[in-house]
């Protein structure tokens, strides 16, 4: 119970309560391990509830009217979710699915609202977090209207990776989770990384990269003029 009131100590709107509140949400959450491939909410559910991540990794994904799967943003160990069913008490307009073993601390709407209510810099913060979500899928949307898949994939390279120029780096993306991330087949993201090493952007091979050229994948990515 000490790490969790520690975690929640330092997490979004969790941390503007008091102790006591904090304390009371610990008592009345409902604990909970997911494998990596479960889904903890699927998209076009009602899911009004509030969630803490302990530990591991999750992703917010999309299925498209086609079946497409796309990967919209991912959350880690400290991460907060607001279900949007939550507040209007509508279908979630995507999935919470597991990449990565985990343990969540989940509450319904009778249970976290009226505890996050007494504080207003905690509400605050509810709208805060909402609005970086949003800013985040509009940078999404923005990457698939305006960057080429090669831009795509050097953005989650740079992003994923956080590289350092000449040392090698295991690779922990599978081209299915890039393919899923940028928005296109595993086929063209193979052939654009191996582009980019006859570029000489980047060396691979099976286990690894060595990022040869950031300041060009930067330039792809759109980071730098």
């Amino acid at each position: 119970m000490t790490k969790s009131s520690d975690g929640l100590a330092q997490a979004p709107v969790f941390k503007k309560l008091t102790a006591v509140d904090r304390a009371e949400l610990i008592r009345l959450a409902e604990v909970k391990t997911y494998r990596k491939g479960e889904f903890i909410c699927w998209q076009d559910e009602v899911w009004p509830k509030a969630l803490y991540i302990a530990s591991g990794r999750i992703e917010w994904t999309m299925l498209s009217p086609d079946g497409k799967r796309q990967v919209v943003f991912g959350l880690g160990a400290g991460d907060v979710v607001w279900g949007h069913s939550l507040f209007d008490d509508h279908p979630m307009p995507a999935s919470l699915e597991v990449m990565a073993r985990c343990q969540v601390y989940q509450w319904p709407r009778e249970v976290a609202m009226p505890i996050v209510s007494r504080n207003v810099e905690a509400v605050w913060d509810v709208s805060r977090l909402l609005v970086l979500a949003m800013r985040h899928v509009r940078e999404v949307v923005y990457g698939f209207a305006f960057h080429p898949v090669a831009g795509r994939l050097a953005r989650l390279l740079l992003n994923h990776y956080q590289p350092i120029e000449g040392q090698h780096t295991p690779r922990d993306l599978t081209l299915d989770e890039m393919a899923a991330t940028v928005g296109t087949s595993r086929e063209l993201v193979c052939k654009v990384l191996y582009r980019f090493a006859d570029a000489e952007l980047i060396r691979i091979n099976r286990t690894e990269f060595v990022f040869t050229d950031r300041k060009k994948l930067e330039e792809l990515a759109g980071e730098v003029s």
